[in-house]
């Protein structure tokens, strides 16, 4: 359809069933195709297919947060996975994470002696 309008055909609007030929051809033509043609499957659409394997890949971050020995004290405030960012500010993911200017932290990079807080 739109090439022929691109070539300047014209489309002409036919009321069916009322002994056009042509209209009536292809009316057959699609009735035959249907009860006797061979059945095949169509591919499925690419967004389909995104969608499965962004589920399946969420799935599978899932699993891995769920079963992982890593992140536990961020786990335990956010235990779902998403691909939406949570909204915390710098300050924030380090103070959940545990990475930042903390005695413990900087203790295992030896660059304090002790662990201790000095508060």
């Amino acid at each position: 359809v739109p090439s022929r309008l691109i070539l300047g055909q014209d489309l002409k609007w036919l009321k069916t069933h009322v002994g056009y030929l042509g209209n009536e051809c292809v009316d057959q033509l699609a009735k035959e195709a249907i009860t006797k043609g061979d059945p095949f499957l169509l591919p499925k659409p690419l967004s389909y297919l995104k969608a499965e394997i962004q589920s399946a890949a969420l799935s599978i971050w899932q699993d891995n947060w769920d079963n992982g020995e890593t992140g536990r004290s961020t786990y335990d405030i956010v235990p779902r996975v998403s691909k939406k960012p949570v909204g915390w500010n710098r300050e924030e993911i380090m103070f959940v994470t545990g990475h930042g200017p903390f005695p413990s932290y900087l203790l295992r990079f030896n660059l304090r002696t002790h662990d201790n807080c000095s508060c």
